[in-house]
Formats: structure tokens, C-alpha cells, sequence
């Protein structure tokens, strides 16, 4: 399927996921959200991907909606549409059993900023700048962003970016927790495609799980993650690749697992 306001690619166990209108730094339209929702919908289907690369075209990553296109969706029944819609893009990737790398090549904002806080990782150069900035137009933060922040830098900080709107580059956003690594312009395709491709020949299954229970441990207790943990590894256990990972070990080899 083509599509005109996203790319995606795939090679070896890694799929590109970019947005792709950079004369509007790529800002989110009602096209693009509808060609993100069938886009992801494909990948969670494809057992050949293993890692999924999400970013942007030109010198930004998302610079948030395109509020003249949103405008557009005057009527309340079709904006509820498109956030719903928007939404479940959002949901898809943090529930996806397999590792989301945000690789942020200049500006995050806004429902952005919310897309790249739903991945696993976030990897930025030091060019990027990232925020929640929704309050600047009279709106509260979307996208998730009200579930993520406050896990990621505290309840204290997360408040004190959502109030200011403040946008910080991304040496700030490492240092307080916001993304994994700032690293030069540069270096930023050459660091995220050695991560995406040390995970593309990780153990899939393996890694999924353990999205899953880091997830949903953020909100019980001891107790019950060690029963998911016990019932994950039973799983895990049974995997091709944890076969493969004890011949290897006994074997004093590097592992070559298959993502089964």
C-alpha cells in the first residue's frame, strides 16, 4: 500500500515508520492520522518485523497537530473521531509486543512530543527539542502525554512542563529522564540503527513479555508481578529462542535467535 503523508520501510526484522510532511515539520493532519493508524495496524500484523524505528522527515520529528487541518473537523462528532483515532495509534505502540524506538531528529511537540513519549525508547540529537504544549492554546495535554510524563520525569516535573508549556532541547530531556540519549546530529542514524539492529536479532518473545509486565507493573505490587513474571518466563521458556539461547551458552557461542 502507498501512502502520501507517511513512509514505511522494512529490512532485516526492522521496520521505518517516518512522517513525512517536512515543509509542515511534519505535523500530524487528518490524512496522516488515518495513514498512521493503518500503517501501525500492518506492522503489529507482520511477525517478520521485530523492531519498529518511528521518526521524521526533513529537520523535525512532529512539530504536533495541524490545527488548520484539525479546524477543518469542525463538527464535534468527527474531532472525537480523530482523537479516538489518534488514540489507538498511541495505544497500539505502547501495547506492541516488540521494542518502539522514537528516533527524534529535531522538534517534538505537542501531540509529537506525545507519540514519541508512547515508544520504548527515545533516542534525540542534540538538536531536538521536545515539549508539551498544549496549554498554549487552552487545551490539556493528549496523546497519552498524562500517562507517560509523570512516569518518566515525576508528578512535580511533569506538572511544571505541562503549566509552562516549555519547550527544552534534549541534553535537558536526558537529564531529567524525558528521553534515553542526546547524541551530535551526526551520530543520531548511525546510534539508532546499531540499538534497532542489536534488538532485531534480540529474543522477540522474550522482549515482548517483558514490555508487557514493565507496563503493568507501573501499577501494582510486588506480588503480582512476580505472578506475571513467573507466568511470562514460562512462556518465554518454551520459545525457539530460549532453546537456542542455552545451546549457545553451553555451546560458548553467540546466540542466533530467530524472534520464535
Amino acid at each position: 500500500m502507498s501512502y502520501e503523508t507517511i513512509i514505511l520501510e522494512k529490512k532485516e526484522g526492522i521496520a521505518t515508520l517516518t512522517l513525512n510532511r517536512p515543509e509542515k515539520l511534519n505535523a500530524l493532519n487528518i490524512k496522516m492520522i488515518k495513514e498512521l493508524e493503518s500503517a501501525v495496524v500492518k506492522i503489529v500484523k507482520d511477525r517478520d518485523v521485530r523492531v519498529i524505528v518511528i521518526t521524521g522527515a526533513g529537520r523535525g520529528f512532529c512539530s504536533g497537530a495541524d490545527i488548520g487541518d484539525m479546524a477543518q473537523a469542525a463538527a464535534p462528532a468527527e474531532t472525537r473521531y480523530l482523537v479516538q483515532t489518534a488514540h489507538k495509534i498511541i495505544l497500539a505502540l505502547t501495547d506492541l509486543e516488540k521494542p518502539v524506538i522514537a528516533k527524534v531528529n529535531g522538534v517534538a511537540v505537542g501531540i509529537g512530543c506525545s507519540l514519541a513519549l508512547s515508544t520504548d525508547m527515545i533516542i534525540a540529537s542534540e538538536n531536538a527539542q521536545l515539549g508539551v504544549i498544549f496549554s498554549r492554546i487552552g487545551l490539556i495535554p493528549d496523546g497519552g502525554s498524562l500517562f507517560h510524563l509523570p512516569r518518566l520525569v515525576g508528578p512535580a516535573k511533569a506538572k511544571e512542563l505541562v503549566f509552562t508549556a516549555k519547550i527544552i532541547d534534549a541534553k535537558e530531556a536526558e537529564r531529567i529522564g524525558l528521553i534515553n540519549k542526546a547524541v551530535p546530529a551526526d551520530q543520531l542514524d548511525n546510534e539508532v540503527n546499531t540499538l534497532a539492529k542489536q534488538l532485531a536479532e534480540g529474543p522477540t518473545v522474550a522482549f515482548g513479555m517483558a514490555k508487557k509486565i514493565i507496563n503493568k507493573g507501573l501499577s501494582m505490587d510486588l506480588s503480582s508481578v512476580l505472578e506475571y513474571e513467573a507466568f511470562g518466563q514460562t512462556i518465554a521458556g518454551t520459545t525457539e529462542d530460549a532453546r537456542e539461547g542455552v545451546m549457545a551458552f553451553l555451546e560458548k557461542r553467540k546466540p542466533e535467535f530467530k524472534g520464535r
